[in-house]
């Protein structure tokens, strides 16, 4: 069995994955305990598992209320598994592109555990590291730079990593997945949810635009660019469907129809990189 540990910036970039992977790629949602994940993340005869060991919280009387009352970052939000081959897809959320240290920490783990015990003791022989960010005000190659600066120490040369491709490391294939604007290669996830929110439901999101048009002031947290109001114009417009909900509901299985992912370019785009990993063929012959 392989595996692919998906760290993604917010919420709604995981339920994206998550949605793209489900409905483009074919996946089904595994929905269980955490001690019955594949080993290592899960129980095994050796150990409690990487997800048990790290949901754990240690000198909590430390922590402020505010971080005690929070899952540890990277925080698992869902687990995937392909119906047509052998691979879990662990969807994380880093809660911003700059939460470095808690991905490295957690990979260090999983690193560690990997090497120091016999792969085929474990139901994942292989895994691969995959970061979805956006591309914000700096664009691709601005965020591939930043990917390559923040975890050189822990993957190695990076020199090579390019977006919407993998490369292969000394300890496993990395890659990374860039959101942009269909023109430039500046702009977020938002970029493509928009339309794919205006195809769904047209009249309600070109008034929930003009609505924000019509009221916002220059201070607002909305006119701080064209993400913000793009979010809000989706959140606003799902409010029929999931009334009270934030963004990630309304995109999600009970908000947006499936139609909007089968018809995003993003989505496809986005499901064959995660699904086009090199993996090493000398390891295949032990997967579980």
């Amino acid at each position: 069995m392989k595996a692919i540990l998906v760290f993604c910036e917010g919420r709604h970039d995981v339920v994206f994955a998550q949605r793209s992977l489900g409905v483009v790629g074919g996946c089904r949602w595994i929905d269980g305990r955490v001690r019955d994940l594949p080993s290592p993340f899960g129980h095994s005869h050796v150990s409690r598992g990487l997800i048990a060991t790290h949901l754990d919280r240690h000198a909590v009387s430390d922590l402020t209320l505010q971080t005690a009352t929070h899952s540890r970052l990277p925080t698992l939000e869902a687990v995937l598994q392909s119906v047509d081959s052998d691979t879990v897809f662990f969807l994380f959320r880093a809660q911003g592109k700059d939460q470095t240290k808690p991905i490295v920490d957690f990979l260090n783990k999983v690193k560690v555990t990997m090497e120091v015990a016999d792969s085929v003791s474990y139901d994942v022989s292989q895994y691969a590291i995959a970061f979805l960010h956006d591309a914000n005000e700096i664009g691709i190659a601005g965020t591939l730079d930043k990917v390559r600066q923040r975890y050189r120490a822990h993957c190695g040369d990076l020199a090579e990593l390019r977006h919407g491709m993998w490369m292969a490391t000394d300890m496993a294939p990395v890659g990374c997945f860039v959101f942009s604007g269909d023109a430039e290669d500046t702009g977020t996830l938002e970029d493509h949810l928009g339309p794919m929110v205006s195809g769904a439901w047209p009249d309600r999101y070109a008034r929930a635009l003009d609505f924000i048009e019509a009221y916002r002031n220059p201070e607002d947290q909305v006119s701080r660019g064209v993400a913000n109001r793009t979010k809000a114009g989706i959140t606003i417009a799902g409010q029929f469907s999931c009334p009270g909900a934030p963004m990630s509901v309304v995109i999600g299985w009970k908000g947006l129809p499936k139609t909007a992912f089968e018809e995003s370019a993003a989505s496809r785009a986005l499901v064959d990189f995660l699904t086009s990993v090199p993996w090493d063929p000398a390891l295949s012959a032990g997967d579980a």
